[in-house]
């Protein structure tokens, strides 16, 4: 198959025509701004930040952005569209092309204007898809991002919480979007491992289910102008705090005892 090394990309998400960095700096100063903080002081920070950082090795291709997020969406098509699937319900292996369901055909129709073959290359490479003989088969229900392309994925996850946060912060009179977060002031470190395999699992259910529910919707009979929607689930550490258990708040008490004292002890 000969396949382009660079993919071909028409579809941009809605507001394409602005720079992708301005709008993450946009949204992010709104949301800051509207909580207070002081717009000189932020570009400030912003120019002595941007001071310690080197140049990138490659130029950003805001392109990217849409194409790595989307190709998920092939996979999604290809485990529960009928047309594509085998006597079992399984997905059924595709030829490349051919007068049948095809895997250029599945791609056009969910991805349209890109090209299948580089579509194809792409999914191989984040092993999505393999060979079998002359056909194709997916893998997995989801893609495993290698650690260059996740980043450029992760972007595009957190422009829509990014977007999302500013809304809902800004825009009083507009409806609010869902934005919720379940958070623990004391979690164990040593526990961590163990909750992050459960959520993994939890969300991947999760998000299989929302993301059927959104391709039954996107095959309808609506009508009229179409966004992009995204629904994500992410988990996040913050910095280790100070123990929490009775001894470590009992070692915590005695030493603002002893500053106490000491400053007594100072001002006599």
């Amino acid at each position: 198959m000969a396949a382009r090394a660079r993919p071909r990309t028409h579809r941009l998400p809605a507001g394409g025509g602005i720079s992708y960095s301005r709008e993450f700096l946009q949204r992010l100063a709104q949301i800051l701004v509207h909580a207070g903080h002081s717009p000189k002081a932020l570009a400030r920070e912003f120019r002595e930040i941007c001071a310690t950082v080197k140049e990138p090795a490659h130029r950003w291709d805001p392109s990217q952005l849409a194409y790595f997020a989307d190709l998920p969406h092939v996979i999604a098509h290809w485990h529960a569209d009928p047309q594509y699937l085998d006597s079992r319900g399984m997905p059924a292996p595709l030829p490349l092309r051919g007068r049948g369901p095809s895997l250029s055909a599945l791609i056009e129709r969910v991805l349209p204007g890109e090209d299948p073959e580089a579509v194809t290359h792409s999914l191989m490479r984040l092993q999505g898809v393999r060979r079998r003989g002359a056909l194709y088969v997916p893998n997995e229900r989801y893609l495993t991002y290698p650690r260059a392309t996740g980043r450029v994925h992760g972007l595009s996850a957190l422009l829509g919480m990014l977007r999302t946060v500013e809304r809902n912060v800004t825009r009083a009179k507009a409806a609010p979007i869902l934005e919720r977060a379940a958070l623990n002031p004391s979690f164990p470190v040593s526990a961590l491992p163990a909750f992050h395999r459960r959520l993994n699992a939890l969300a991947q259910e999760f998000l299989w289910n929302v993301d059927g529910d959104m391709r039954r919707r996107e095959t309808g009979k609506g009508r009229g102008p179409r966004t992009r929607l995204g629904v994500g689930v992410f988990a996040f550490e913050g910095p280790l705090a100070a123990s929490r258990s009775p001894r470590g708040q009992k070692a915590a008490a005695k030493r603002r005892r002893a500053r106490s004292a000491s400053g007594r002890r100072g001002r006599r």
